[in-house]
């Protein structure tokens, strides 16, 4: 259920290298993770604790005082994007200051501060099916049909159940009650699915439907979570495979296209999983994406979807970074789109009709 929007400058990019001296390698012993289901607190933190802050013009001067005549450098023309954490703000000539790094200021005209989404998955206690509202949309009296005047507004990020499909002129409806249908392309389906070839009973593993753009996590068998994702767009698309999480980053930076007119930099980017070369699971402050193809090939996350992620899967990371290794492999991820395309056996896929698994072609949602 491919879904696509296009924007000038696209976002989740990932461009990081990781070096460091053998030495640094090691980290100081962390307890075992408790058998079962992971719950997060009731009430998850936000994941950085940060203030976020688009450069919304080019070429923006940064001081190492606001009382400097001379810059200290310029911040180029590109999708940037910095934080203010614990800075100070002061006025000078009438006009606001941020610090967006020790000794380095920049008038506040330059930035818009952002409040990141507030959109969070599900702790699931049972694999379900269920799907999440992606676009605004007013249910039909029957499949194939427009809306009347007893259809109801749905609202992006609600969630639903179905209790039947049909095919339509090569498009799925969703019976969500009496004389209540939506088409397939306003929701995000989430399908339990068996485990992949080669992931053992007692595994934790983290599915990525690029089809659905959703990702769930599991125990073994059991769906523990849930959760709406935005993949790679068609030109950046997301690689399929099955992965290991090699490394794990609570807050990094990211950049890229240097000289190009998408160049980006991204400061503190939260709770990275790196599982397939310079590719993360990751949180994503900058957009409200969701459900939606929005990056440049990472999987991007929610902020507070990321957290509980991030403390759920291996290895265990309690000192802000931390690499796979025998004694700890990474959790496991299987990254696909068509359910045709299954590294798994296919016993619980008979719910997706043939339309559904083809009429999603670039262009569409």
């Amino acid at each position: 259920m491919r879904r696509w929007i296009h924007v000038l400058l696209p976002v989740c990019f990932i461009a990081v290298v990781i070096a460091v001296a053998p030495a640094a390698l090691a980290e100081s012993p962390t307890p075992p993770i408790s058998a079962g289901i992971f719950i997060p607190p009731a009430a998850m933190p936000d994941a950085t604790q940060l203030t976020y802050a688009r450069v919304i013009t080019g070429s923006v001067p940064v001081f190492a005082a606001p009382t400097d005549s001379e810059p200290a450098r310029t911040i180029e023309q590109g999708y940037v994007w910095v934080t203010l954490e614990n800075y100070p703000v002061t006025l000078h000539k009438n006009e606001l200051w941020y610090a967006i790094n020790p000794n380095e200021w920049v008038q506040a005209s330059y930035l818009q501060v952002y409040q990141p989404s507030s959109f969070m998955g599900l702790a699931l206690s049972e694999p379900k099916t269920f799907a999440w509202v992606v676009f605004d949309t007013y249910t039909a009296p029957a499949p194939g049909q427009q809306p009347d005047s007893n259809s109801i507004l749905l609202k992006r990020y609600m969630t639903l159940t179905f209790d039947g499909i049909e095919a339509v002129d090569g498009r799925d409806w969703y019976k969500v009650g009496p004389d209540h249908w939506v088409e397939q392309g306003m929701l995000a389906v989430i399908w339990p699915k068996p485990r992949p070839e080669g992931v053992a009973p007692q595994d934790k593993w983290i599915e990525v439907d690029l089809y659905e753009q959703t990702l769930a996590a599991y125990e073994g068998d059991r769906m523990v979570y849930a959760t709406l994702i935005s993949s790679g767009l068609p030109w950046w698309q997301t690689e399929q495979g099955l992965f290991k999480i090699w490394a794990k980053i609570a807050r990094n930076k990211m950049s890229g296209r240097d000289g190009y007119p998408d160049y980006y930099f991204l400061e503190d980017v939260p709770w990275s999983m790196y599982f397939n070369r310079n590719f993360a699971l990751h949180g994503a402050y900058w957009h409200d994406k969701f459900g939606i193809q929005h990056s440049h090939g990472c999987v991007n996350m929610s902020m507070a979807d990321s957290r509980w992620l991030f403390d759920w899967s291996t290895p265990v990371n309690q000192t802000g970074w931390k690499l796979a290794s025998e004694e700890e492999p990474g959790t496991w991820v299987w990254v696909h789109d068509k359910l045709s395309d299954s590294p798994a056996a296919t016993g619980s896929i008979a719910l997706r009709s043939t339309a559904a698994s083809t009429s999603f072609k670039i262009g569409l949602r």
